[in-house]
C-alpha cells in the first residue's frame, strides 16, 4: 500500500486514500460512490486507437456524408456543411458556431491533445506543456459530441423519407466507425492514471494538514496556493460563485425553454408548399409513421431532458440554499445523471443544421430553420454551463457533512 495517495472526491468533497489499481476493479468514493477509475491505461492500445480516430475523423470530413435526390436533382453534403448552411441564414450565426464547436473543433482538439499526451508519455521527461494539453483535452470532453451528431443524422434521414430519395455516403459510415473507436479509446484510458504519469501524487499514510485543497482539473491534493503545482489550473476550495452563476443560468434556461418549444424549429418547403414545425410537431410526425423509436429519442432528448435538467438543477440549488441534510447521496447521483444526459439535448440542433444544408433545391424544395432552433440551442448551451459551474460538494458542505 506504499503507493496509495490522498484524493478529494469532486462530487462530495470527502478526503480519502486512493488504493492501488487492480485489474478488473473500479475504485469508488466511500461516501457517494463516484468512480475514480480503474487506475490502469492500456498504453499501446490507446495510442493505436487515438491514431485511428484521427484518420477516421479526416475521412469523415472529406468524404460525402449524405445525399438527396428530388425530381432528378441531386444534392450532397459533407460533415461540416450544416455549419455553412446555418451561417448563411440571418440571425443563426450563433447556432452555426455552436454546431462548428461540437462537431468539428472540440472533437478535433480533444483527439489531437489526448493523442499527443499518450505518445509523449512513451518518452523520458515530462514537459510542463503536457499538463496543459491534458487539461485542454479534458475541457473539450463534454463539448465533443460526434455520437450525438450521428443520432441527429439518423433522425434527419428519417424526416426526409417522405420528401425525397436520401442516401448515405462514406462519410456517414466513417463517422459511425469513429464514434465506436472514440468509445473504445475512453475505455482504454484512465484519466487519473494519465495525471499520475505526468507527475505522481505523493504517497502518504496521513491526511494533509491544514487547509488542503483538491484540484478539480487533475485531482491533486495540495497546500493552498494560487495555482495547482501539477496542472497549473487555478486552485479554489470550491468553484467560485457556484450557486449564483448556476442560478442565473438556470433562470435563463427556463426563459429560453418557452420560445424553444412554442416557435417553429424547421419549415420544410416542397414545390412551394410547407408548414412550420415545432419540436413537438416533429415528434408527432415521426410517431405517425413507423419511426416511433426515433420519435421517442427526439421527445426524450429535446423535450423531456432539457426540462428535467432545469428542474433537477433547480432542486439541487434550492436544497443547497436550504442546507438540506437528507438524501445527500441521491442528490449527488441526480447531479451526475444531469451531467451525463445533458449533451443529448443537442439532437434537434444538429437535425436543423443537416436539413438546412441538404435540402437546398431552390423552388423545388428547401428547409428554413426557425427562431425556435436559436432558442433551443440557447437552452442546451446555458444548461450545460450551469451543470459545469454548479459544485455538488456544496450539497455536503451546507449539510455539515464536511465540517472538519
Amino acid at each position: 500500500m506504499e503507493d496509495c495517495h490522498w484524493v478529494e472526491c469532486s462530487d462530495c468533497g470527502l478526503l480519502q486514500r486512493l488504493p492501488e489499481p487492480k485489474a478488473g476493479h473500479d475504485r469508488q468514493c466511500g461516501r457517494c460512490g463516484r468512480s475514480f477509475g480503474v487506475g490502469l491505461t492500456q498504453g499501446q492500445t490507446a495510442r493505436a486507437l487515438a491514431l485511428t480516430a484521427m484518420i477516421l475523423f479526416m475521412l469523415a470530413n472529406v468524404a460525402p456524408f449524405m445525399g438527396l435526390n428530388f425530381s432528378g436533382r441531386d444534392q450532397t453534403i459533407h460533415l461540416g456543411s450544416g455549419v455553412e448552411g446555418l451561417a448563411e441564414r440571418q440571425g443563426l450565426l450563433p447556432v452555426a458556431l455552436f454546431v462548428l464547436a461540437i462537431a468539428i473543433l472540440a472533437p478535433l482538439g480533444r483527439m489531437l491533445a489526448l493523442g499527443t499526451v499518450l505518445i509523449r508519455l512513451q518518452r523520458n521527461g515530462r514537459p510542463k506543456w503536457l499538463a496543459h494539453l491534458l487539461r485542454f483535452s479534458e475541457a473539450m470532453r463534454p463539448w465533443a459530441m460526434l455520437d450525438v451528431f450521428l443520432v441527429g443524422a439518423l433522425v434527419s434521414l428519417t424526416k426526409l423519407n417522405d420528401l425525397a430519395s436520401v442516401s448515405v455516403g462514406i462519410g456517414f459510415y466513417t463517422l459511425g466507425a469513429l464514434v465506436i473507436v472514440l468509445a473504445l479509446l475512453d475505455v482504454s484510458v484512465d484519466r487519473g492514471e494519465l495525471w499520475h504519469s505526468i507527475e505522481p501524487a505523493p504517497a502518504s499514510q496521513h491526511p494533509p494538514a491544514g487547509d488542503w485543497r483538491g484540484c478539480l482539473e487533475c485531482g491533486l491534493v495540495q497546500e493552498p496556493s494560487e495555482r495547482c503545482s501539477r496542472c497549473h489550473a487555478r486552485l479554489h476550495k470550491r468553484k467560485p460563485d457556484s450557486l449564483q452563476r448556476a442560478t442565473a443560468l438556470v433562470l435563463a434556461g427556463f426563459i429560453l425553454y418557452l420560445p424553444a418549444n412554442l416557435y417553429p424549429v424547421l419549415t420544410v418547403i416542397s414545390l412551394g408548399r410547407g408548414h412550420p414545425a415545432t419540436i413537438m410537431q416533429g415528434v408527432i410526425e415521426l410517431m405517425d409513421g413507423t419511426d416511433w423509436p426515433l420519435a421517442v429519442i427526439v421527445f426524450t432528448a429535446s423535450v423531456a431532458v432539457p426540462l428535467l435538467k432545469l428542474f433537477g438543477l433547480s432542486l439541487l440549488i434550492v436544497s443547497t440554499h436550504l442546507q438540506a441534510k437528507g438524501r445527500l447521496s441521491d442528490r449527488t447521483k441526480l447531479y451526475r445523471a444531469i451531467e451525463f444526459v445533458g449533451r443529448w439535448s443537442t439532437v434537434d440542433v444538429i437535425v436543423a443544421a443537416l436539413l438546412t444544408a441538404l435540402v437546398t433545391l431552390g423552388n423545388l424544395a428547401h428547409v428554413e430553420p426557425g427562431v425556435g432552433v436559436l432558442a433551443f440551442a440557447g437552452v442546451v448551451f446555458v444548461t450545460m454551463l450551469a451543470t459545469g459551474l454548479f459544485d455538488p460538494r456544496l450539497l455536503w458542505d451546507k449539510a455539515g457533512a464536511n465540517d472538519g
